[in-house]
């Protein structure tokens, strides 16, 4: 395999994450509509924020082959994710 097919593999598996989380969203969104729980929605913030952490720079290699460009955005993805973890955290601990 070459560095193209690797890319182009690490692209579609971004894409499928991407799907997979908006149906793990759409879910926990459902239960928060029966529970009423600000912490249930607080947690699907951060949820979502990780989840566009994880696939941003996958996905922005998609639509543009600037070098710099991607590296800046697997530094930005990560600032994401960790965003994310903390509101998801922040959501459990207020409980």
């Amino acid at each position: 395999m070459n560095g193209m097919e690797i890319e182009t593999i690490q692209q579609m598996l971004a894409i499928v994450t991407l799907f997979l989380g908006a149906l793990l969203l759409g879910i926990i969104f459902n239960a928060y509509r029966i529970v009423k729980q600000p912490t249930l929605l607080l947690f699907i913030y951060g949820l979502f924020t990780l989840i566009v952490g994880i696939t941003f720079a996958d996905l922005i290699s998609v639509f543009t082959p600037d070098e710099f460009i991607i590296i800046w955005s697997g530094i930005f993805s990560h600032i994401v994710v960790i965003l994310g973890l903390c509101v998801m955290a922040y959501g459990i601990m207020r409980g």
